[in-house]
């Protein structure tokens, strides 16, 4: 989505800001934002206003007289015969540059043209148009286009994720603004219209929560006024008429997508209910659409109008002789409509928002404004106005306790700052003595459900540098399973696990959407053509059970396949997928943290000294991602499936993955020793080393060491008066003996050889 810097004035303070700082800020905390300027070459072009119009004497032309300043009269010959005195125009003069152009004076069969009138294409403004651009202002002679047309404007374009619909609007992203950089916002009203008249609305479906419909009559539909047509252009929109541009101003301005009707193509009621197999629908794009029940529509009381959502019906489009129309606003659930789209292979500004979700409460608000401004700019009379809302938005209360808050920010709980965070975005709240309690705002309640999505929020606008690392500790429980193999599936069906069996073959498909190794393996004779190669992963037969079952409609599944892969030779893995709810009452996803535990619990039962790292494997998010390696060997990976691959493949949860080379596994030997009866000696230890050195490295040393039985880190500091690059790190050690309670001299000498061997190892130095 494009932005115009200077639109966000109408909700912020902008002065005074860089665009290109905000455009920072925004990538790093909220939302990947690029930024550009809005600009054409123009030189020499000026609004000019028709003053008479008489046809050329021997061609199918026409010649205009314009005024293109206080006293200058030029004579500009065109082929445009709609043009028409007193109309404004934008005039490229002799010697003027547009784009690549260079405009002279040209001869036609006699008549001098002084110029040439621009269209929209011409222009830069849009891909094609009909006919000059008219300005149906009054503005005066001679001013310059480069100017009036607004060039030279900064422009910022967002790639929200799929969770974050809030932001497709200048609404929502001034408000992201304001609350990342602290900046005023400004205070805005809204015009009321109540309802009133007869409006009959049947809302046949769940999946659309809310429909608000307003009948205006009377309305003038022509082109729309220059500062309209001058927004709509610079967010990349064509423009058509009045009606229709202030619809797309107001999606734009509010994130709340619009749709007017042509009222005489009704026969009321509207209703609002799932397609019937074998309807079709010729949509404003000229193309026929073959409908299913997968398909939400609106229609009337004989037939479809348009695709709920996505787009709207060619028949019942506005068109110039329209005379009245039904203005629409709705709400409807992301996952329908997605699922619509994807169907019907179609994209477009409306289902974009709509599958990201819309503010409920802002169908009103949003309507409201579109209905001013077309009473303003196309005329008519409102008579009518219905809203059908049957269970209007309840916000969803979540504490957030002060505990919680400092265990997974490592942060103290600064009332204040919290509080202005949250206001800042919106959300409402109440300090409580041993947290915060907020009610889910209807523009968040897509992605908002619980205590941690408040800490996310609190988090990423502080900024997650200023967020102190810390190590994870899950400990793993011994299986009691005789084999391998079994002991690793009788722990997965423990941890809520179905198992799978998919077949070996795959094709290619997959393999290339998830930058695989292509197999190399294939099959002579394929039983199925599209699934001839032998799989080197199971990652893909794991999606491909996923995607089915998301086909049948059960979208939460955990599930995992102990299976065979072929490279040079066959491999036995463990791989498995997670996505959805882990229990429906109350909704809980499945945690990475849940599919890490469980991979280091098979490492640690049946490995030794696996070590992990932070992997770029190029189908994982890549800040949600781990390799496992034994020695230098990396045996498996796991991760949160890449948003936007999750996207492409149409998943609507997170997805959990993870492989693990079972080959490399094997039985340890497990000896039972006495609990020794003398007691034991506790240090401390305080080491100064460089930030790039593992502290996983350092543990594994020191719990090699004789008599040492147990250590934990409890302090983890740095500061710049610690040396630049420089980390503090506190261990806590237990010392214990069993043959005889332990001297200081004993412990100091261990601990003199402790820090001796890790400043030589790993340079770190006593404190």
């Amino acid at each position: 989505m494009k932005v115009p810097f200077s639109w966000l004035s109408e909700f912020i303070q902008v002065e005074g800001l860089d665009p290109s700082r905000v455009a920072e800020e925004l990538t790093l905390k909220s939302v990947e934002t690029s930024i550009s300027r809005w600009d054409f070459d123009l030189e020499g072009v000026v609004f000019a206003k028709v003053v008479e119009k008489k046809p050329h004497p021997t061609r199918r032309l026409y010649i205009y007289r314009v005024q293109a300043g206080e006293s200058l009269y030029l004579q500009v010959v065109s082929a445009d015969a709609n043009l028409q005195v007193g109309k404004g125009v934008l005039l490229a003069l002799p010697n003027a540059k547009v784009g690549s152009m260079c405009i002279t004076q040209r001869d036609f069969e006699g008549v001098a043209s002084q110029g040439m009138l621009l269209s929209a294409r011409e222009l830069g403004l849009e891909d094609q148009s009909e006919g000059v651009l008219v300005l149906e202002e009054y503005l005066k002679p001679g001013t310059s286009a480069y100017d009036l047309l607004g060039f030279g404007e900064f422009i910022l374009e967002i790639e929200p994720t799929p969770n974050r619909g809030d932001l497709l609007s200048v609404k929502g992203l001034a408000r992201e603004i304001s609350a990342l950089l602290g900046v005023k916002k400004k205070p805005r009203e809204y015009p009321e219209f109540e309802e009133f008249g007869k409006l009959e609305i049947r809302l046949e479906s769940r999946d659309c929560k809310r429909y608000r419909g307003a009948i205006i009559e009377g309305v003038k539909v022509k082109g729309s006024p220059l500062w309209l047509r001058k927004r709509l252009w610079q967010c990349g929109v064509k423009t058509i008429n009045n009606i229709v541009d202030i619809t797309n101003y107001v999606m734009l301005l509010e994130g709340q997508p619009l749709h007017a009707f042509d009222l005489k193509e009704l026969n009321l009621p509207i209703v609002v209910r799932y397609a019937k197999e074998g309807e079709t629908i010729t949509t404003l794009m000229g193309s026929q659409k073959s409908l299913s029940a997968v398909n939400l529509l609106i229609a009337d009381a004989s037939k479809p109008l348009a695709i709920a959502g996505i787009v709207g019906g060619l028949d019942s489009s506005v068109k110039e002789n329209t005379e009245s129309i039904l203005l629409e606003s709705a709400y409807f659930e992301p996952y329908r409509i997605r699922k619509s789209a994807k169907h019907l292979a179609l994209q477009t500004d409306s289902s974009y928002r709509f599958e990201r979700s819309v503010d409920i409460e802002g169908v009103r608000t949003a309507q409201n404004l579109a209905i001013r401004l077309i009473l303003e700019l196309a005329g008519g009379t409102l008579t009518a106005l219905g809203d059908a809302y049957s269970e209007p938005y309840e916000p969803k209360r979540v504490f957030l306790s002060l505990e919680k808050y400092r265990r997974y920010s490592g942060k103290d709980f600064d009332r204040q700052k919290i509080s202005q965070t949250l206001s800042a975005l919106e959300i409402p709240h109440k300090l409580m003595r041993c947290g915060v309690e907020a009610l889910v705002p209807p523009h968040r309640s897509f992605d908002m459900q619980g205590d941690v999505d408040l800490i996310e929020e609190l988090l990423r606008v502080e900024g997650y540098a200023r967020v102190s690392p810390s190590t994870l500790k899950i400990p793993a429980k011994p299986s009691q399973v005789e084999n391998i193999t079994d002991k690793i599936r009788s722990l997965m069906v423990s941890k809520g696990f179905s198992e799978v069996i998919t077949f070996s073959f795959e094709d290619a498909e997959l393999y290339r959407l998830l930058s695989l190794p292509f197999p190399q393996i294939e099959v002579i004779n394929p039983l199925n053509k599209s699934q001839r190669y032998m799989r080197t992963s199971l990652l893909p037969s794991l999606l491909r059970v996923c995607l089915e079952n998301i086909r049948n409609y059960n979208y939460s599944m955990a599930v995992f396949e102990i299976g065979k892969v072929f490279l040079q030779e066959e491999e036995l893995r463990l791989g498995f997928l997670m996505t959805g709810y882990s229990r429906l009452f109350p909704e809980e996803e499945y945690s990475p943290y849940y599919g890490l535990a469980i991979l280091q619990d098979i490492l640690r039962n049946y490995t030794e000294d696996f070590k992990s790292e932070a992997s770029n494997v190029p189908f994982l998010h890549p800040k949600v991602q781990r390799a496992f390696y034994l020695g230098e060997e990396e045996i498996g990976y796991f991760g949160l499936l890449s948003p936007t691959l999750q996207d492409r493949l149409g998943i609507r949860h997170k997805v959990i993955v993870g492989e693990l080379r079972l080959s490399h596994l094997k039985e340890r030997h497990k000896s039972y020793k006495p609990i020794t009866q003398y007691p034991p000696v506790i240090r401390d230890l305080t080491l100064l080393m460089d930030k790039e050195v593992s502290v996983d490295k350092l543990i594994s040393h020191i719990r090699k060491k004789e008599l040492v039985e147990d250590m934990k880190v409890f302090s983890l500091y740095t500061d710049p008066k610690l040396g630049e690059g420089k980390k503090s790190i506190s261990f806590r050690l237990t010392f214990r003996s069993k043959e005889g309670t332990l001297s200081d001299q004993q412990v100091n000498k261990l601990m003199e050889e402790i820090v001796a061997e890790l400043e030589e190892n790993f340079g770190a130095k006593l404190r």
